[in-house]
């Protein structure tokens, strides 16, 4: 995904990072396409369809990304299949199945559901200065001149790290664990110093857990609690009226707010793997009358 830094809001131009010009060489380089940048699909169908007639995936300019979408996007990136029925039948089906990688820019922060953050990798692109500006026209003919160069440095690189790969074996593996033995692969095959890539994955990946509990109403209050108590267990009817009591009615009335016991257990199984690494370990039991939660802090 591709963003303007933190920070940005102090230049005059905060659109002028060239995002969409990024993302429309990214997929220039390995999937041409007489429209690149698409906006975003209304529906699952639609994504789908895009997914199969294309090897890369691309959105350009979002403002937010709909749970579905999210969840959408998810599945796409490890996998996944949808089916629908076929035009003017009863019975037709038609089956929809790809794994396609994903480029998103958007200058508000889109990924803010774990689940999608821990499959992303962030870029955040400073702005432009006047004096480096140049027309479109100027670039893409530059970059016309230097695209075979960049895709045969491109299929080197794929080529030594497809040798080097089956070698590789990690001291941990994260979520994308595929993803980081190719990274691995890719930094033994071009020279890179040893764990460099690991360390850039790694700090992305922090940096993806404290923009998801920057994102949550409920992680920050949670937090606070479980750190002030040490431990607590109970159900989630009793959290709940807890958590509400400790926030101010600006946040009780935002719809990301849970309204519900059911709610609020949602939220914090998709918060469970951030809010571990923020001190916080969530545990779920099923009695044989209730279902309760167990909240324990640990030194993150």
């Amino acid at each position: 995904m591709l963003r303007r830094p933190n920070g940005a809001e102090d230049f005059d131009d905060v659109q002028g990072a060239a995002k969409s010009t990024t993302a429309r060489v990214l997929r220039q380089l390995c999937d041409p396409n007489t429209a690149p940048l698409r906006a975003a699909p209304r529906e699952l169908r639609d994504l789908m369809i895009a997914a199969t007639n294309g090897w890369v995936i691309c959105y350009d300019n979002l403002d937010h990304l709909a749970p579905w979408i999210s969840n959408a996007l998810c599945r796409l990136t490890t996998g996944g299949g949808f089916a629908t029925r076929r035009h003017f039948t009863d019975d037709g089906v038609v089956l929809f199945d790809a794994m396609r990688p994903i480029v998103m820019n958007g200058i508000e922060e889109l990924a803010t559901r774990g689940d999608l953050l821990d499959r992303a990798v962030i870029l955040y692109l400073p702005p432009i200065p006047a004096e480096r500006r140049q027309t479109e026209a100027a670039f893409w003919e530059a970059f016309g001149v230097a695209w075979p160069g960049l895709l045969g440095g491109l299929l080197d690189a794929l080529v030594g790290a497809l040798a080097v790969l089956p070698s590789v074996t990690l001291p941990w593996l994260p979520r994308m664990a595929d993803f980081a033995r190719f990274g691995v692969a890719g930094e033994r095959a071009l020279g890179w110093p040893p764990g460099a890539f690991l360390a850039t994955y790694r700090a992305n990946r922090e940096a993806a857990h404290d923009l998801t509990l920057e994102a949550s109403l409920v992680a920050g209050p949670l937090r606070d609690f479980v750190r002030t108590l040490g431990a607590w267990t109970g159900i989630a009817t009793d959290l709940l009226d807890t958590l509400t009591q400790r926030v101010g009615e600006p946040i009780r009335r935002k719809r990301e707010w849970p309204r519900t016991p059911t709610a609020l257990g949602g939220q914090l199984r998709r918060l469970a793997p951030t809010l571990r690494t923020a001190g916080v370990e969530v545990l779920f039991h099923r009695g044989a009358r209730y279902r309760t939660i167990t909240l324990q802090w640990m030194k993150p």
